[in-house]
């Protein structure tokens, strides 16, 4: 009895074995079916082992994943604050871009996550009345475990960031946090010894947000051994051959390119793998999970704070992802810049670079192709029109199905009778108008004559959910858009100006191709066309930003036509891959039978 006794008593006062993060999870997280693909127990996968490692590091006190869709990042979250809160609980603040996503966040995937992990479910209060988990206690927004407070918060003002100091700080997507928001946040845990900063987001631009922060850090990207050559490599979308010349990654049978330009997706997807650049060697999908298994974390940035571990990892490494399911991506968004900027920085993991913007006009003429002002170039041809005080600038561009397209008319004039001169001068198939400024309900009006080829328009510097357009139905009388006014509407096409400049500062130095103008353009085309650049400024608060600005002494107004005769082209279904081979809403001839699943246009893409 008393041997039993001292057995008992030495159990509950020998030191408790501290297990790994990694241990933790997999001992006690659980996913549910509707949060995740893997549902049950959770898997860390290799790559994500490191950074939960890195939480019980004293010497780390910031971790930055960047890191590409369906990589697990949220998972990897997950798991680590689970881990913290369990073995280390301290105050934790975790904000996300809006009170909105940390409201369904909590709600829909992190509370039925505390309920499944039982070192959390055990931190919980209970009710004295029911016995249950205290509801005023663990909320959506606050949770009051018994040794510690997690905090979610949205980053719509700085209030909701500004309370009481944290050990632990959360920046969920920082790329959609206001960088003042971030800087009030990080004076949480000014003065604390120790203290961790995680920090996660999909990159946007190159300044101020998760891309700034990887550089910051050690700059760890993830190498793993070729299974034919065992050398190591790291997944890239391109890459070097041996005798040093760029290519594509991910290779698939040259037989799968038709020569319209569109593509044979079922060959592509069934011959689509990676190439070793080191030994040129195929690496299917079935090598993934052994060459990830056997990987390593490898810091590029020597130079790096010894605190601060930061990562970088794209969707080529996620298992649930395939090259195929890539390299298709890649071929049906290329040749639309809103769909190639989100592959870039969902699947690539890497900031939108604004090298694209300030391209010279000394070899604007190689944009001119041989023919004539006024030739009647293009299957469709639109007219975009920038209105000022006193006059009208108008291009007239023809566009062909696979968006190449050709200025046919540019210039300025004074009235809306000439513009309708030019419409029917050209055959135009539909006009686009900036109803903006001082004249507006005299546009309306003018419009309404006119509703069935013309279009109002408003341009954006943005539009909700990163939209290219949004099309309303608008009284131009009244002005109003809900169905309350006349029965006669406009069509209003709202623009968002950000995704077309991008396109069209492409297409003007010709890293995009398919645009053309007609021969001797006259210099005041070129001069507004140009006029648009973009430049880096350091705000007062220290922040980097990327800032629009006009060249001296001259206009843009040429430039804003071309963007909303683009904007247009888009709108009625031209080179729009959603479309196929459309007939757009001016097209009288019937559409052509063809197996949309296998097959689009692409010759404006990168490929």
């Amino acid at each position: 009895m008393a041997s039993l006794l001292n057995n008992e008593l030495g159990k509950l006062f020998s030191p408790r074995r501290l297990k790994s993060p990694v241990e933790w999870a997999f001992d006690n997280c659980v996913l549910r079916d509707n949060v995740s693909e893997l549902p049950g127990s959770l898997k860390v996968f290799p790559y994500a082992q490191h950074p939960l490692n890195d939480l019980i590091d004293p010497t780390i006190s910031k971790i930055t994943l960047c890191w590409g869709s369906q990589s697990s990042k949220t998972t990897t979250m997950y798991a680590g604050i689970g881990y913290l809160l369990s073995e280390f609980p301290k105050d934790t603040l975790w904000i996300m871009p809006s009170a909105e996503n940390a409201r369904n966040f909590s709600k829909g995937r992190w509370l039925p996550f505390i309920d499944d992990c039982k070192p959390l479910k055990d931190q919980c209060p209970l009710s004295a009345a029911t016995g249950r988990v205290d509801s005023d206690k663990i909320t959506n927004m606050r949770q009051e475990f018994l040794s510690c407070t997690l905090t979610f918060a949205g980053a719509g003002s700085e209030n909701n960031v500004k309370s009481a100091p944290v050990a632990y700080l959360v920046l969920d997507e920082i790329d959609e946090i206001d960088p003042d928001i971030r800087l009030a946040a990080l004076e949480r845990i000014k003065g604390r010894r120790e203290y961790k900063i995680i920090q996660t987001s999909t990159p946007k631009e190159e300044t101020g947000g998760i891309w700034e922060e990887y550089l910051y850090g050690d700059q760890r990207r993830y190498f793993m051994p070729c299974p034919h050559c065992e050398e190591f490599i790291q997944f890239e979308w391109r890459q070097k051959d041996k005798d040093g010349n760029s290519r594509y990654s991910i290779t698939f049978d040259e037989e799968a390119k038709f020569e319209d330009g569109g593509y044979d997706f079922d060959l592509v997807a069934s011959t689509a793998a990676y190439v070793c650049p080191r030994c040129d060697q195929k690496i299917l999908d079935a090598h993934k999970p052994t060459m990830i298994k056997n990987g390593e974390w490898r810091s590029q940035n020597p130079n790096a704070p010894a605190n601060h571990r930061s990562y970088h990892l794209n969707s080529l490494y996620a298992p649930a992802m395939t090259f195929s399911a890539l390299i298709i991506n890649w071929l049906q968004v290329s040749s639309s810049m809103h769909g190639l900027r989100k592959f870039v920085q969902g699947n690539l993991a890497e900031p939108w670079k604004d090298d694209w913007a300030n391209q010279e006009q000394a070899d604007a003429n190689e944009l001119e192709l041989d023919y004539e002002r006024g030739d009647l170039r293009g299957e469709y041809r639109v007219m975009g029109v920038d209105t000022q005080t006193d006059s009208f600038w108008f291009v007239v561009r023809g566009f062909d199905r696979d968006g190449t397209s050709y200025l046919i008319d540019c210039g300025q004039v004074a009235s809306f009778s000439e513009l309708d001169l030019i419409y029917d001068q050209h055959k135009a198939h539909a006009a686009i108008i900036d109803c903006a400024g001082d004249r507006t309900s005299e546009i309306y009006e003018e419009v309404f004559r006119r509703r069935s080829k013309w279009f109002g328009s408003r341009g954006w510097k943005n539009l909700q959910g990163e939209q290219p357009y949004r099309l309303q139905m608008k009284d131009p009388f009244t002005g109003d858009t809900k169905g309350r006014g006349g029965r006669s509407k406009i069509r209003y096409l709202h623009v968002n100006k950000s995704i077309y400049e991008e396109e069209l500062s492409r297409l003007r130095s010709r890293q995009l191709s398919g645009f053309h103008t007609f021969t001797d353009t006259p210099k005041v085309y070129y001069d507004q066309l140009f006029a648009t650049y973009w430049t880096k400024e350091t705000d007062r608060s220290g922040h980097i930003k990327v800032v629009k600005k006009l060249k001296r002494s001259k206009g843009d107004h040429l430039w804003d036509c071309e963007i909303l005769a683009r904007a247009l082209s888009k709108f009625i279904g031209i080179a729009r891959i959603d479309r196929g081979d459309m007939p757009t809403m001016f097209d009288e001839r019937p559409p052509r039978k063809r197996d949309a699943s296998t097959r689009s246009r692409s010759s404006t893409g990168f490929w």
